[in-house]
């Protein structure tokens, strides 16, 4: 049962099923939006990086546990990193399923068997004796890496969710369990299976079957755009679906609305065809954009309305102020008093002239108008001299104040603002006092017209606005709630309008993603349904229950698994007709190929249980199953029923046999029970006490069973020499397999290529002794012809210790 080479329609060929897609868009009628649409939707395959991932396979190497279900003081369950089976036996209760659930959790953080149960089955994982520090440790061989790596999750609290994974490795400092790269391997490849599992797999809703079988397909692209793409329909939808369940509510509260627009809006509506420009018109004339806008004569007239509502008159506390300005003006003017101040400036000139006259005649005093003598003196310039000054000031504070009243005047006329060209004739009548002030140049008649005249104007503004904002109100008052409902409606409507071609694209490139979809799943599935087939031949053994081709139908909440069964030839349903051994050989045939997969990472396979419920023939299918499954994979099989060792000894299927016992307070022992090495020597041993054996059987037969052995042995030192080597498994595997002869695998174990046989035939005698040469051409020669030997006993202890010393190298 080997696994079948990849290719573009392989599951798990994430570039290969892009690409498919790609081909077989450019080949459909779609437009171009539309396959863009897709490619959008499908995303970038693989790890959305450009470039396939490449995840490395490994080995388990062992699992140590402490603390942790079952077993109390730590224990190690050591197990050899390769293509092989190991059967882990013991009575229940022993620890045994504790190593199983130890190597989910230790990856996982979680274990299957748990889910859905109560929540004693989280809270009693401690175990009882020695749980105060609980861990497990996973050793691993990864491909590439010389040296064993280490998965280790310790608890830090009382639940078994409080735990963190590191990965170890030697030589260098703890890194995230994720560094690995498995965590979306783990759950599509999940290389763990349980009894539990098993009948939740059959027993559980067709949905989850489909799950756990779908899982491996590699379609998950596929799925993520399906649901990419109905998320597109559902929110392109959205509007339309709105806008539907809103129209008969919002056309019956416009129905009510007595008003013409309210009655236009219904009519524009309640048709089979929409007519939104309409309804959208009646909204802009309600919003005023302009007499001649689509809302007709109504929005003229409350454009009107709506101006007239916000006219502003005369600003009568500025009017006040600056007529009050005005009259302090006026009167500071009066005391001033203008003749006054001409005089005052007149008679200063004159004292100004006089003093300019003495200064100019020294020693005269006497006064040049009426010839009057000592007049002129030094005491007349000193109080003319201030007389001067006295005068011109007064002069000076009636010129401003006769400028103050100019300004106070102008501050005054500068209010006087013509009223805004559209008002109407007969509120504008109440302008023209006002307008005259403008005019007017007597400052106290101004001062005394601005006032009255503005209040005039002011009153009739408001009248004009109070009329207005009336008429406002009685025509919007129903219409504006109905109106602001039937813009909110008129936006989603438009939302709707403009979705529709993105929502055909979506609907189209659902449909086709669909056909896909379906083609491209039953192409992924034969494969693997084939391989389920085979392996229910194997499982079967004297079953009259046949099973046909298995498919995959239905999406969302509709798939299922289709099993094609049929009872003495005649078509039956599954469930109803198998007994619970045959469903659980089912479940194993569904579950197992998907170990088989090229691009499954985990070389290794831990399955718990498996034999429960299965009659002595199905137990010696499942051995050959597994035996086959060994071949390319790591498979350990945990089970207290001994039918399953039995049935690979009487088979003489290999296998590594492993007994776990436990003592009181939870301690925990693992010895091999069926060592391949020890088998064959003890049945050599066998052979060479048995009495009156047929002439010829012990030289055909005894030389067999110590080539067994000793190959047995070389392959150990063979798979870790080539690992450490950096080779991928299966290379190493060819490799192995190509080795026909002992000193091929010695060449192997000690070189890492076969070729060098003479090479290691040297090494080996330098190691075990000048007897392994001829041991070698012994066990050889025997697998050909008779080859008597003369000390039984004494060819079983040197086949013992270079077996012994072989498997150290």
């Amino acid at each position: 049962m080997p696994p079948a080479p990849s290719s573009p329609a392989e599951p798990g060929d994430d570039h290969g099923l892009h690409a498919l897609i790609q081909e077989q868009l450019l080949a459909s009628p779609l437009d171009d939006e539309t396959r863009a649409l897709l490619l959008t939707a499908l995303g970038e395959p693989g790890a959305r990086q450009g470039a396939p991932r490449r995840t490395p396979r490994a080995y388990l190497r062992s699992v140590t546990v402490g603390g942790f279900r079952g077993i109390g003081r730590t224990t190690r369950l050591p197990l050899r990193p390769g293509p092989g089976l190991t059967v882990v036996t013991g009575r229940n209760g022993c620890g045994k399923s504790s190593f199983a659930e130890a190597v989910e959790i230790a990856f996982t953080g979680d274990n299957a068997r748990w889910r859905g149960r109560s929540d004693i089955w989280r809270k009693s994982w401690r175990n009882l004796h020695d749980g105060a520090e609980p861990q497990v440790a996973v050793e691993l061989m990864i491909e590439g890496e010389a040296e064993p790596a280490t998965v280790l999750r310790a608890w830090h609290g009382e639940d078994v969710a409080d735990s963190r994974a590191v990965l170890e490795r030697p030589g260098q400092d703890p890194r995230p369990l994720d560094s690995l790269g498995w965590d979306a391997d783990l759950t599509t490849y999940r290389p763990f299976l349980s009894y539990s599992e098993l009948g939740q797999m059959i027993g559980g809703r067709p949905s989850e079957m489909y799950d756990a079988v779908a899982s491996i397909l590699g379609l998950q692209q596929l799925t993520d755009a399906a649901r990419r793409l109905r998320e597109l329909v559902q929110e392109h939808e959205a509007p339309a679906k709105r806008a539907a369940e809103e129209l008969p509510g919002l056309l019956q509260r416009l129905g009510a609305v007595a008003d013409p627009r309210a009655e236009a809006a219904v009519a524009a509506l309640g048709g089979r065809k929409k007519d939104l420009a309409r309804a959208a018109g009646l909204v802009t004339g309600f919003d005023g954009r302009g007499p001649d806008g689509p809302g007709g004569p109504d929005g003229a007239e409350l454009t009107r309305l709506r101006r007239r509502a916000d006219l502003a008159g005369p600003d009568l506390d500025a009017v006040a102020a600056a007529v009050a300005r005005l009259r302090a003006a006026l009167a500071a003017a009066e005391d001033a008093g203008t003749a006054a101040a001409e005089d005052a400036r007149l008679r200063a000139d004159l004292l100004e002239r006089a003093l300019v006259h003495r200064i100019g005649h020294p020693g005269e005093s006497a006064c040049p108008v009426c010839g009057a003598a000592d007049r002129l003196d030094g005491d007349w310039a000193y109080e003319a001299a201030e007389q001067v000054q006295r005068l011109r000031a007064e002069a000076a504070a009636a010129l401003a104040a006769r400028r103050e009243v100019g300004a106070a005047q102008d501050a005054v006329r500068q209010l006087v603002l013509p009223p805004p060209d559209w008002l109407e004739p007969e509120p504008a009548d109440a302008w023209r006092d006002w307008l005259a002030c403008r005019s007017l140049a007597d400052p106290r008649e101004l001062a005394e017209r601005a006032p009255r005249a503005a209040t005039v104007v002011a009153d009739a503004c408001r009248v004009t606005r109070a009329a207005a904002a009336k008429r406002l109100a009685d025509l919007d008052g129903a219409w504006r709630e109905a109106a602001g409902e039937l813009a909110a409606w008129l936006r989603l409507a438009r939302e709707a309008e403009e979705a529709a071609p993105r929502l055909a694209r979506a609907k189209a490139a659902q449909k086709w993603l669909k056909a896909a979809h379906d083609e491209l799943r039953a192409r992924r599935m034969r494969p693997i349904g084939d391989r389920a087939q085979v392996i229910w031949g194997e499982l079967r053994q004297q079953s009259n229950v046949t099973l046909g081709p298995v498919k995959l139908t239905g999406s969302a909440t509709q798939r299922r698994v289709v099993l094609d069964v049929a009872v003495d030839d005649i078509d039956a349903p599954a469930l109803g007709v198998m007994s619970q051994g045959e469903l659980h050989s089912l479940a194993l045939a569904l579950f197992l190929p998907r170990t088989l997969l090229p691009e499954n990472p985990f070389s290794f396979l831990v399955i718990d249980d498996p034999v429960q419920s299965m009659d002595p023939a199905k137990v010696d299918g499942l051995a050959r199953v597994l035996a086959l499954l060994a071949e390319t994979r790591q498979v350990v099989v945990f089970t207290h029923d001994t039918r399953l060792p039995r049935s690979l000894r009487y088979l003489r299927l290999p296998a590594t046999v492993l007994e776990v016992t436990r003592r009181e307070r939870s301690v925990v022992q693992v010895r091999q029970a069926d060592d391949p090495v020890r088998q064959a020597l003890y049945d050599a041993r066998a052979l060479a006490r048995t009495r009156d054996l047929p002439p010829g059987v012990m030289a055909r037969v005894l030389p067999g069973l110590c080539r067994t052995a000793l190959e047995a042995a070389l392959l150990e030192p063979a798979r870790r020499r080539l690992l450490g080597a950096c080779l991928d498994h299966a290379e190493i595997e060819r490799r192995v397999a190509e080795a026909h002869t002992l000193t091929e695998l010695a060449a192997l174990a000690l070189h890492g290529d076969a070729a060098r046989r003479s090479e290691a035939l040297d090494d080996l005698e330098r190691t075990c002794g000048a007897g392994v040469r001829e041991l070698f051409w012994w066990c050889n020669k025997g697998a050909h012809e008779s080859a008597p030997v003369d000390d039984v006993e004494a060819v079983l202890r040197e086949t013992r210790r270079v077996a012994t010393q072989v498997r150290a190298l």
